[in-house]
């Protein structure tokens, strides 16, 4: 009798433990597809401002990416920005990304980012804080938001 409640209870365990496992990689499933989202918006913006692709080939590639008003706001500062003096990022440095809500085909996320930026002063580093809305459309992701939280 003992040795088969011991029994239910470890295999009622064992459903638990995969059972939120299975959360655990859907969940960073979705906040590795976003990331890479991010890290190629960086990428994008950075090859723009700076010459390495033209104006019309970062929008293009913008627009794989992102939509409504974040594509419109990126293309409108990447025109406006373009063959400026800004400090060039060296490096972007995702430190958390975590799904806040999820409502039919749109997701937020909260992120906390790490900017390694090189400039007239030397490279420093500036951590931010972000909302950042995405949009789910028959399995494919895009970015509608990337907006920093107020201190």
């Amino acid at each position: 009798m003992k040795k088969r409640y011991l029994k239910w209870i470890i295999t009622a365990a064992a459903v638990c433990v995969v059972g939120l496992a299975l959360m655990g990689a859907a969940e960073s499933r979705e906040s590795g597809t976003v990331r890479k989202l991010l890290e190629k918006r960086s990428f994008i913006m950075e090859n723009v401002l700076f010459g390495k692709i033209t104006y019309e080939e970062g929008k293009e590639q913008l627009k794989k990416i992102e939509k409504d008003k974040l594509y419109s706001d990126d293309i409108n500062a990447l025109s406006e920005y373009r063959n400026t003096d800004l400090d060039k990022i060296e490096r972007m440095d995702i430190i958390k990304l975590e799904r806040k809500s999820n409502i039919y085909d749109r997701m937020t996320f909260y992120g906390k980012i790490k900017w390694t930026v090189s400039g007239m002063e030397g490279v420093y580093d500036e951590t931010c804080e972000y909302h950042i809305g995405v949009d789910v459309d028959s399995g494919e992701y895009k970015l509608i938001s990337f907006e920093i939280q107020d201190k």
